[in-house]
């Protein structure tokens, strides 16, 4: 078999390291970075940036780890977080650093849940639009009526 003149696979590789360190260049404290989630490719995970001088954290939700107050806001190094996901956008915002600190602390013991308390409910809450997650509302939508459909089908009404 005869080797390829081009390989596209590293070449696509290339460029999303490329990208990648491009977006990490204009990060700024209070940037939401919006992620495909690793396990689940059709829902998206956030997180908030804080920046001090070089170093990049991300404060979000995260179900197996565990803050000082027992909740599942934490803080971590970019670098980290972003291993294995796709970045979907950036949005800034105003947030500074001492936001971030009075929202971790006022959310610190909140424990994860995917209907109540996900990582897009903390964003948008730290965006000062309450606790309300447009992924939680459609996916619940899309059950609702996967549900209705299933029992129209199974009673033959349609």
């Amino acid at each position: 078999m005869q080797k390829p003149l081009f390989d596209w696979n590293l070449s696509l590789d290339k460029i999303k390291v490329e990208n990648r360190n491009h977006i990490f260049s204009k990060l700024e404290t209070g940037d939401i970075i919006k992620t495909k989630a690793q396990v689940y490719p059709l829902i998206n995970h956030y997180g908030i940036v804080q920046k001090d001088g070089d170093k990049l954290d991300i404060w979000h939700l995260q179900t197996d780890k565990v803050n000082s107050k027992g909740g599942n806001v934490v803080k971590e190094s970019l670098d980290q977080w972003i291993k294995g996901r796709d970045i979907v956008s950036v949005e800034k915002t105003s947030l500074e650093t001492s936001d971030l600190k009075s929202i971790y602390e006022a959310l610190s013991e909140h424990k994860y849940s995917p209907m109540h308390f996900n990582c897009e409910h903390f964003v948008n809450f730290a965006k000062g639009k309450g606790y309300i997650s447009t992924q939680t509302i459609k996916w619940t939508s899309v059950a609702i009526v996967g549900a209705l459909v299933y029992y129209l089908v199974r009673t033959k009404k349609i």
